[in-house]
């Protein structure tokens, strides 16, 4: 619009010019007149026009025509339009640019943005994975710590259990007046302290054993010989898996005696003289398991080697005695 503004203003300076000319080219030479109508009486300076309007009279009688309107310069119109064009281009340009520009910073704030939603992303996974790593070493840890307790665990306990008692040895044998002794019962006591991460562990427990007598004679029904302990063991833990169950091997002596047996066979039929030993030493060895679902309630299943010396006892047809009861039962 500049452009075409100028141009205009350019065509009406023109045209004014023109219009100019001709209205002075009309006007009578006043000066010349006047000069030569004084000639005779005054000279007078005159002022002569350094620049003539060419008037063209083509008769004495006829009124001078006005020359021809000047032409527009056409390198002015061209200019203007080139100027025109040229501020157009520009315009177009800046807007081609700036577009370029709005375009390239939309494509920069995109990437901006994924970028960050990645960061963010990834951020994300970083924490939930350093939580779950977090979570997953505590539970580790706990789980760690809870089977260390199961294993190492101990304390004081007690129980009872009950069995079958097998004798072996010289004792199933017949002896002087003695048809042997066979399979009977058993009843265990015991009372024990495990140390808490230790294997380590003592028992005192008291057993009763009654083995059956076999008859010497087709006469007489041989009595039943029993037997009592008290046996102070070391016991050694073995943990199994990740529970408050374990094997364990135990072992030490025994202090104990037996009755049952006579000593006069005067009437073979009738025997007399009951006799029982007042105490000896021994010593007894085994081992078992506990399966526990608390860290001392449970049950367990064991098995001892027991021994005791007779050699001082009077009227017993054996040198020592010997047997393994089979014990089956709770602790707390």
């Amino acid at each position: 619009m500049r452009i075409g503004f100028a141009r205009s203003c350019v065509i009406g300076l023109a045209i004014a010019l023109g219009a100019v000319s001709t209205v002075n080219a009309q006007q009578p030479d006043s000066t010349q007149k006047t000069t030569v109508k004084k000639t005779h009486t005054t000279k007078r300076k005159t002022t002569v026009s350094t620049k003539r309007i060419p008037v063209t009279k083509e008769n004495a009688g006829e009124v001078a025509q006005p020359a021809p309107t000047p032409t527009v310069n056409q390198d002015s119109i061209a200019a203007a339009e080139r100027a025109r064009q040229d501020s157009i281009a520009a315009a177009n340009e800046r807007a081609r640019q700036d577009s370029i520009a709005r375009m390239e910073q939309l494509r920069r704030d995109s990437i901006a943005m994924v970028e960050r939603r990645r960061a963010d992303s990834v951020a994300a996974a970083e924490r939930a994975r350093s939580d779950s790593i977090a979570r997953a070493d505590s539970i580790a840890r706990a789980e760690r710590e809870r089977i260390s307790l199961m294993r190492k665990h101990g304390g004081w306990y007690f129980g009872v259990g009950f069995g079958a008692s097998i004798p072996t040895g010289s004792i199933t044998s017949a002896g002087f007046n003695n048809g042997g002794y066979s399979t009977g019962w058993n009843v265990t006591v015991p009372v024990g302290y495990d140390f808490s991460h230790s294997p380590l562990g003592f028992r005192l427990d008291g057993t009763f054993d009654q083995l059956n007598g076999k008859d010497f004679n087709s006469n007489f029904s041989a009595p039943n010989v029993d037997i009592w302990n008290l046996n102070l063991d070391a016991r050694l833990r073995v943990p199994l898996g990740r529970t408050f169950s374990r094997f364990y091997l135990l072992g030490g002596a025994s202090w104990g005696g037996m009755n049952g047996w006579f000593t006069d066979f005067s009437n073979p039929n009738a025997p007399t003289n009951k006799q029982s030993t007042t105490s000896s030493w021994g010593w007894n060895a085994g081992g078992g398991f506990n399966f526990n679902w608390g860290s001392m309630v449970g049950m367990f299943v064991e098995s001892r080697y027991m021994w005791l010396n007779q050699n001082s006892t009077s009227g017993f047809p054996y040198n020592n005695a010997a047997w393994v009861p089979i014990v089956l039962g709770v602790t707390f």
